[in-house]
Protein backbone atom coordinates (compact mmCIF):
# COMPACT_ATOMS: atom_id res chain seq x y z
CA UNK A 1 0.00 0.00 0.00
CA UNK A 2 1.03 3.71 -0.69
CA UNK A 3 3.66 5.13 2.01
CA UNK A 4 4.44 8.86 2.02
CA UNK A 5 7.89 9.79 1.60
CA UNK A 6 10.20 11.33 4.22
CA UNK A 7 10.49 14.19 2.00
CA UNK A 8 7.55 15.13 0.20
CA UNK A 9 6.11 18.27 1.33
CA UNK A 10 2.93 18.10 -1.44
CA UNK A 11 0.83 15.23 -2.68
CA UNK A 12 -1.84 15.76 -5.72
CA UNK A 13 -4.69 14.12 -6.62
CA UNK A 14 -6.79 14.72 -9.37
CA UNK A 15 -10.55 12.89 -11.04
CA UNK A 16 -11.28 11.33 -7.41
CA UNK A 17 -14.82 11.22 -8.86
CA UNK A 18 -16.59 11.34 -5.46
CA UNK A 19 -20.22 9.38 -6.71
CA UNK A 20 -19.75 8.35 -10.28
CA UNK A 21 -19.52 4.32 -11.19
CA UNK A 22 -16.51 1.70 -11.19
CA UNK A 23 -14.33 3.97 -8.69
CA UNK A 24 -11.53 3.59 -6.36
CA UNK A 25 -12.95 5.18 -3.49
CA UNK A 26 -11.94 2.14 -1.37
CA UNK A 27 -8.39 2.47 -2.62
CA UNK A 28 -8.27 6.52 -1.88
CA UNK A 29 -9.78 6.03 1.83
CA UNK A 30 -6.92 3.68 2.34
CA UNK A 31 -4.19 6.49 1.04
CA UNK A 32 -5.72 8.57 3.12
CA UNK A 33 -5.32 6.56 6.02
CA UNK A 34 -1.85 6.14 5.51
CA UNK A 35 -1.03 9.58 4.80
CA UNK A 36 -3.08 10.05 8.34
CA UNK A 37 -1.03 7.61 9.77
CA UNK A 38 2.19 8.85 8.97
CA UNK A 39 2.42 12.53 7.53
CA UNK A 40 6.13 13.20 7.87
CA UNK A 41 6.81 16.52 6.44
CA UNK A 42 3.58 16.67 4.60
CA UNK A 43 2.61 20.24 4.44
CA UNK A 44 0.07 20.50 1.73
CA UNK A 45 -2.55 18.27 -0.19
CA UNK A 46 -3.99 19.33 -3.47
CA UNK A 47 -7.13 18.10 -5.28
CA UNK A 48 -6.72 19.03 -8.85
CA UNK A 49 -10.27 19.15 -9.83
CA UNK A 50 -13.47 16.59 -10.40
CA UNK A 51 -13.31 15.35 -6.91
CA UNK A 52 -16.84 15.64 -6.78
CA UNK A 53 -18.74 14.35 -9.89
CA UNK A 54 -21.67 16.35 -9.83
CA UNK A 55 -22.79 15.31 -13.50
CA UNK A 56 -23.16 11.78 -11.56
CA UNK A 57 -24.96 12.73 -8.56
CA UNK A 58 -26.71 15.69 -7.31
CA UNK A 59 -25.15 18.20 -4.62
CA UNK A 60 -27.96 17.17 -2.22
CA UNK A 61 -26.80 13.38 -2.36
CA UNK A 62 -23.45 14.68 -1.13
CA UNK A 63 -25.18 16.23 1.55
CA UNK A 64 -28.12 13.98 2.66
CA UNK A 65 -28.46 12.95 6.38
CA UNK A 66 -30.44 9.66 7.05
CA UNK A 67 -30.49 8.42 10.95
CA UNK A 68 -28.64 5.54 12.33
CA UNK A 69 -28.92 4.30 16.15
CA UNK A 70 -26.16 6.54 17.78
CA UNK A 71 -24.66 8.77 14.81
CA UNK A 72 -25.38 10.61 11.50
CA UNK A 73 -24.21 9.25 8.63
CA UNK A 74 -23.89 11.03 4.93
CA UNK A 75 -25.57 8.01 2.52
CA UNK A 76 -27.70 8.06 -0.50
CA UNK A 77 -30.28 5.79 -1.09
CA UNK A 78 -28.17 3.46 -2.46
CA UNK A 79 -25.55 3.51 0.10
CA UNK A 80 -22.23 5.07 -1.19
CA UNK A 81 -20.93 6.08 2.09
CA UNK A 82 -18.63 9.89 0.99
CA UNK A 83 -18.39 10.61 4.79
CA UNK A 84 -15.38 8.63 4.95
CA UNK A 85 -13.41 10.53 3.09
CA UNK A 86 -14.67 14.05 3.90
CA UNK A 87 -13.95 12.93 7.70
CA UNK A 88 -10.22 12.15 6.85
CA UNK A 89 -9.65 14.83 4.80
CA UNK A 90 -10.90 17.24 7.64
CA UNK A 91 -8.17 15.38 9.90
CA UNK A 92 -5.63 16.00 7.78
CA UNK A 93 -6.80 19.51 7.97
CA UNK A 94 -6.85 19.45 11.75
CA UNK A 95 -3.32 18.16 11.61
CA UNK A 96 -2.33 21.23 9.91
CA UNK A 97 -1.74 19.86 6.73
CA UNK A 98 -3.37 22.37 4.31
CA UNK A 99 -6.22 21.21 1.92
CA UNK A 100 -6.82 22.80 -1.32
CA UNK A 101 -8.98 22.58 -4.11
CA UNK A 102 -9.68 23.66 -7.78
CA UNK A 103 -12.35 22.35 -9.82
CA UNK A 104 -13.15 20.82 -13.15
CA UNK A 105 -15.74 20.10 -15.75
CA UNK A 106 -17.59 17.52 -13.75
CA UNK A 107 -17.84 19.99 -10.82
CA UNK A 108 -18.69 23.70 -12.68
CA UNK A 109 -19.69 24.94 -16.07
CA UNK A 110 -16.71 25.27 -18.47
CA UNK A 111 -18.18 27.61 -21.55
CA UNK A 112 -17.67 30.75 -21.38
CA UNK A 113 -14.65 32.74 -20.31
CA UNK A 114 -13.62 30.38 -17.15
CA UNK A 115 -10.81 33.19 -16.77
CA UNK A 116 -13.83 35.69 -16.36
CA UNK A 117 -16.36 33.63 -14.04
CA UNK A 118 -14.50 30.96 -11.96
CA UNK A 119 -15.25 32.47 -8.94
CA UNK A 120 -18.90 33.45 -9.57
CA UNK A 121 -19.14 30.02 -10.65
CA UNK A 122 -17.04 28.55 -7.23
CA UNK A 123 -19.27 30.66 -5.34
CA UNK A 124 -22.37 29.16 -6.33
CA UNK A 125 -20.95 25.74 -5.67
CA UNK A 126 -20.23 26.26 -2.00
CA UNK A 127 -23.42 28.25 -1.74
CA UNK A 128 -25.13 25.19 -3.44
CA UNK A 129 -23.48 22.98 -0.15
CA UNK A 130 -24.19 25.31 2.18
CA UNK A 131 -27.76 25.43 1.39
CA UNK A 132 -28.18 21.71 1.79
CA UNK A 133 -26.36 21.85 4.83
CA UNK A 134 -23.23 20.42 3.84
CA UNK A 135 -21.11 19.18 7.19
CA UNK A 136 -17.42 20.02 5.99
CA UNK A 137 -17.63 23.79 4.83
CA UNK A 138 -14.82 23.79 6.38
CA UNK A 139 -13.32 21.69 4.23
CA UNK A 140 -15.18 23.31 0.67
CA UNK A 141 -15.27 27.07 0.94
CA UNK A 142 -13.99 29.70 -0.52
CA UNK A 143 -10.50 30.27 0.63
CA UNK A 144 -9.73 26.61 -0.15
CA UNK A 145 -11.27 26.56 -3.79
CA UNK A 146 -8.98 28.44 -6.48
CA UNK A 147 -8.23 27.26 -10.34
CA UNK A 148 -4.59 27.96 -10.24
CA UNK A 149 -1.63 27.09 -7.89
CA UNK A 150 2.32 28.13 -8.24
CA UNK A 151 4.38 26.82 -5.98
CA UNK A 152 7.57 28.94 -5.88
CA UNK A 153 11.10 28.30 -3.98
CA UNK A 154 11.56 32.34 -2.74
CA UNK A 155 14.73 33.18 -0.77
CA UNK A 156 14.71 29.57 1.26
CA UNK A 157 11.06 28.79 1.78
CA UNK A 158 8.81 27.05 -0.28
CA UNK A 159 5.53 29.28 -0.43
CA UNK A 160 2.22 28.38 -2.19
CA UNK A 161 0.01 30.89 -4.18
CA UNK A 162 -3.16 30.44 -5.21
CA UNK A 163 -5.57 32.30 -7.71
CA UNK A 164 -8.88 32.74 -9.46
CA UNK A 165 -7.59 33.85 -12.91
CA UNK A 166 -4.44 34.35 -15.20
CA UNK A 167 -4.92 38.01 -14.09
CA UNK A 168 -4.62 37.49 -10.30
CA UNK A 169 -1.23 35.79 -11.08
CA UNK A 170 0.17 38.24 -12.42
CA UNK A 171 -1.20 40.76 -10.24
CA UNK A 172 -0.30 38.75 -7.07
CA UNK A 173 -1.57 39.56 -3.88
CA UNK A 174 0.86 38.38 -0.58
CA UNK A 175 -2.32 37.02 1.07
CA UNK A 176 -2.66 34.58 -1.68
CA UNK A 177 0.11 32.80 -0.13
CA UNK A 178 0.70 30.21 2.21
CA UNK A 179 4.58 29.55 3.48
CA UNK A 180 5.43 26.20 4.45
CA UNK A 181 6.84 25.72 8.07
CA UNK A 182 9.23 23.42 8.93
CA UNK A 183 11.05 22.83 5.64
CA UNK A 184 13.57 24.74 3.91
CA UNK A 185 13.45 25.33 0.03
CA UNK A 186 16.27 24.89 -1.77
CA UNK A 187 18.09 28.17 -3.42
CA UNK A 188 16.75 27.34 -7.12
CA UNK A 189 14.53 29.17 -9.89
CA UNK A 190 11.21 27.12 -9.15
CA UNK A 191 7.93 27.89 -10.37
CA UNK A 192 5.53 24.98 -10.57
CA UNK A 193 2.19 25.62 -11.70
CA UNK A 194 -1.00 23.26 -10.95
CA UNK A 195 -4.71 23.18 -12.03
CA UNK A 196 -7.50 20.69 -13.29
CA UNK A 197 -6.21 20.98 -16.90
CA UNK A 198 -9.86 22.21 -19.14
CA UNK A 199 -7.54 25.36 -19.27
CA UNK A 200 -5.35 23.55 -21.58
CA UNK A 201 -8.70 22.62 -23.92
CA UNK A 202 -8.83 23.50 -27.28
CA UNK A 203 -11.66 25.35 -28.58
CA UNK A 204 -13.67 22.52 -29.83
CA UNK A 205 -13.02 19.83 -27.02
CA UNK A 206 -14.31 23.07 -24.73
CA UNK A 207 -17.30 23.26 -26.34
CA UNK A 208 -17.67 19.91 -27.73
CA UNK A 209 -17.51 18.83 -24.20
CA UNK A 210 -18.59 21.48 -22.32
CA UNK A 211 -22.29 22.06 -23.46
CA UNK A 212 -22.97 17.96 -23.06
CA UNK A 213 -21.15 18.30 -19.00
CA UNK A 214 -23.28 21.25 -18.59
CA UNK A 215 -26.19 19.69 -19.42
CA UNK A 216 -25.35 17.12 -16.86
CA UNK A 217 -24.69 19.29 -14.27
CA UNK A 218 -28.28 21.04 -14.90
CA UNK A 219 -30.05 17.65 -14.91
CA UNK A 220 -32.42 15.98 -12.70
CA UNK A 221 -31.55 13.58 -10.39
CA UNK A 222 -33.17 11.08 -12.32
CA UNK A 223 -31.39 11.61 -15.74
CA UNK A 224 -28.10 11.69 -13.34
CA UNK A 225 -28.54 8.51 -12.19
CA UNK A 226 -29.23 7.09 -16.03
CA UNK A 227 -26.26 9.31 -17.23
CA UNK A 228 -24.10 7.62 -14.49
CA UNK A 229 -25.39 3.63 -15.81
CA UNK A 230 -24.78 5.20 -19.58
CA UNK A 231 -21.59 6.24 -19.43
CA UNK A 232 -19.55 4.76 -16.65
CA UNK A 233 -21.15 1.12 -16.80
CA UNK A 234 -21.94 1.09 -20.27
CA UNK A 235 -19.55 3.61 -22.78
CA UNK A 236 -16.44 4.06 -20.86
CA UNK A 237 -16.17 0.51 -19.92
CA UNK A 238 -16.63 -0.67 -23.25
CA UNK A 239 -13.73 1.97 -24.20
CA UNK A 240 -11.66 0.33 -21.25
CA UNK A 241 -12.33 -3.45 -22.15
CA UNK A 242 -11.14 -2.20 -25.93
CA UNK A 243 -8.23 -0.80 -25.02
CA UNK A 244 -7.34 -3.65 -22.71
CA UNK A 245 -7.73 -6.10 -25.83
CA UNK A 246 -5.59 -3.86 -27.83
CA UNK A 247 -2.86 -3.32 -25.29
CA UNK A 248 -2.87 -6.96 -24.54
CA UNK A 249 -2.56 -7.72 -28.95
CA UNK A 250 0.14 -5.28 -29.01
CA UNK A 251 2.27 -6.66 -26.14
CA UNK A 252 2.03 -9.53 -27.16
CA UNK A 253 3.13 -8.83 -31.09
CA UNK A 254 6.06 -7.37 -29.70
CA UNK A 255 6.96 -10.43 -27.97
CA UNK A 256 6.61 -12.72 -30.84
CA UNK A 257 8.53 -10.38 -32.89
CA UNK A 258 11.17 -10.54 -30.40
CA UNK A 259 11.38 -14.10 -30.67
CA UNK A 260 10.91 -14.10 -34.56
CA UNK A 261 14.31 -11.57 -34.37
CA UNK A 262 16.57 -14.39 -32.44
CA UNK A 263 15.82 -16.74 -34.67
CA UNK A 264 15.87 -15.47 -38.35
CA UNK A 265 17.79 -15.75 -40.48
CA UNK A 266 17.12 -14.39 -43.99
CA UNK A 267 18.13 -10.70 -44.38
CA UNK A 268 14.91 -8.89 -46.38
CA UNK A 269 12.72 -11.07 -43.63
CA UNK A 270 15.03 -9.76 -40.34
CA UNK A 271 14.59 -6.36 -41.89
CA UNK A 272 10.71 -6.21 -42.10
CA UNK A 273 10.93 -7.77 -38.69
CA UNK A 274 13.01 -4.75 -37.63
CA UNK A 275 10.58 -2.16 -38.89
CA UNK A 276 7.42 -3.84 -38.12
CA UNK A 277 8.74 -4.09 -33.92
CA UNK A 278 9.57 0.09 -34.54
CA UNK A 279 6.38 0.71 -36.43
CA UNK A 280 4.37 -1.42 -32.88
CA UNK A 281 7.06 0.27 -30.30
CA UNK A 282 5.93 3.56 -31.57
CA UNK A 283 2.46 3.02 -31.27
CA UNK A 284 2.84 1.85 -27.77
CA UNK A 285 4.66 4.93 -27.13
CA UNK A 286 2.04 7.31 -29.11
CA UNK A 287 -0.95 5.86 -27.10
CA UNK A 288 0.26 6.53 -24.12
CA UNK A 289 1.02 10.04 -24.69
CA UNK A 290 -2.18 10.76 -27.27
CA UNK A 291 -4.88 11.73 -24.52
CA UNK A 292 -2.30 14.54 -22.92
CA UNK A 293 -0.27 15.48 -26.47
CA UNK A 294 -3.67 18.23 -27.39
CA UNK A 295 -3.22 19.64 -23.97
CA UNK A 296 0.84 19.96 -24.16
CA UNK A 297 0.43 21.69 -27.35
CA UNK A 298 -1.69 24.08 -26.24
CA UNK A 299 0.67 24.52 -23.38
CA UNK A 300 3.54 25.46 -25.00
CA UNK A 301 1.47 27.56 -28.66
CA UNK A 302 -1.49 29.08 -26.19
CA UNK A 303 -1.35 28.68 -22.51
CA UNK A 304 2.13 29.72 -21.42
CA UNK A 305 2.95 32.83 -24.41
CA UNK A 306 -0.55 34.38 -23.44
CA UNK A 307 0.39 34.32 -19.47
CA UNK A 308 3.62 36.22 -20.49
CA UNK A 309 2.16 38.69 -22.76
CA UNK A 310 -0.34 39.45 -20.04
CA UNK A 311 3.21 40.26 -18.42
CA UNK A 312 4.17 37.25 -16.46
CA UNK A 313 7.94 37.27 -15.84
CA UNK A 314 8.98 34.41 -14.59
CA UNK A 315 9.62 31.23 -16.49
CA UNK A 316 7.33 28.49 -15.57
CA UNK A 317 9.52 25.18 -15.02
CA UNK A 318 6.87 22.81 -14.04
CA UNK A 319 3.58 22.25 -15.03
CA UNK A 320 1.02 19.84 -13.00
CA UNK A 321 -2.54 18.67 -14.36
CA UNK A 322 -5.02 16.14 -14.22
CA UNK A 323 -8.42 15.84 -16.42
CA UNK A 324 -7.32 13.44 -19.14
CA UNK A 325 -7.19 10.71 -16.31
CA UNK A 326 -3.36 9.17 -18.01
CA UNK A 327 -0.55 9.84 -15.89
CA UNK A 328 2.39 11.16 -17.89
CA UNK A 329 5.65 13.06 -17.32
CA UNK A 330 7.92 15.02 -20.35
CA UNK A 331 10.09 17.28 -20.63
CA UNK A 332 9.17 19.86 -23.14
CA UNK A 333 10.75 23.49 -24.65
CA UNK A 334 8.48 26.36 -23.15
CA UNK A 335 9.75 29.74 -25.51
CA UNK A 336 8.49 33.42 -25.15
CA UNK A 337 7.88 34.25 -28.44
CA UNK A 338 7.63 37.88 -27.58
CA UNK A 339 11.12 38.17 -26.35
CA UNK A 340 12.76 35.05 -27.97
CA UNK A 341 13.70 33.16 -24.59
CA UNK A 342 12.91 29.43 -24.50
CA UNK A 343 13.93 27.25 -21.47
CA UNK A 344 13.06 23.67 -20.35
CA UNK A 345 10.04 22.63 -18.75
CA UNK A 346 8.30 19.32 -17.37
CA UNK A 347 4.76 18.55 -18.29
CA UNK A 348 3.16 15.86 -15.51
CA UNK A 349 -0.30 14.53 -15.49
CA UNK A 350 -1.50 13.16 -12.12
CA UNK A 351 -3.49 10.52 -13.34
CA UNK A 352 -6.93 9.94 -11.60
CA UNK A 353 -8.61 7.19 -9.29
CA UNK A 354 -11.84 6.84 -11.21
CA UNK A 355 -12.40 4.21 -14.58
CA UNK A 356 -8.41 3.00 -14.78
CA UNK A 357 -6.93 0.04 -13.24
CA UNK A 358 -4.35 1.53 -11.01
CA UNK A 359 -4.69 4.95 -9.40
CA UNK A 360 -1.80 7.54 -9.04
CA UNK A 361 -0.68 10.54 -7.24
CA UNK A 362 2.12 13.39 -7.32
CA UNK A 363 4.62 13.55 -4.81
CA UNK A 364 6.57 17.03 -4.59
CA UNK A 365 9.82 16.80 -2.10
CA UNK A 366 11.52 19.32 -0.65
CA UNK A 367 13.97 19.47 -3.36
CA UNK A 368 10.82 19.96 -5.78
CA UNK A 369 11.46 17.07 -7.65
CA UNK A 370 8.31 15.10 -9.11
CA UNK A 371 7.47 11.90 -8.64
CA UNK A 372 4.12 10.04 -9.78
CA UNK A 373 2.90 7.55 -7.65
CA UNK A 374 1.25 4.29 -8.42
CA UNK A 375 -1.20 3.20 -5.67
Amino acid sequence: MYELDNDTIVVGVSDVHVGASINHHDIFIEFLNQVLKDSKNLQVVIILGDFFDIIMESVRDYCKKLYYPGAYRYIDKKKKIYEKIFIRLRKLKDKGIRVFFTLGNHEIKIIGNLEKWFYKRKKKLVEDFKKFNFKYTDLFDLNNIWQYFILTADKGTWKLGFYDSKREIINQKEENNYSFNKVQAPNISYNCLMTHGIQFETFLRKYGGGIPWYLGLKSPDAIKEVGNLLWNKVIKLSIRTIDKVFDRWLSQSRKFIQRLLKISLVSPFLIFLKLFDKLLKMVARKRKRLKNESYIKQIRKKFIPKLVKMGYNRKIDKIIFGHTHKDIKLDVLLNNKHNKQSWKATITNSGAWQQIDTPSLIEINRKGEIKIIHV
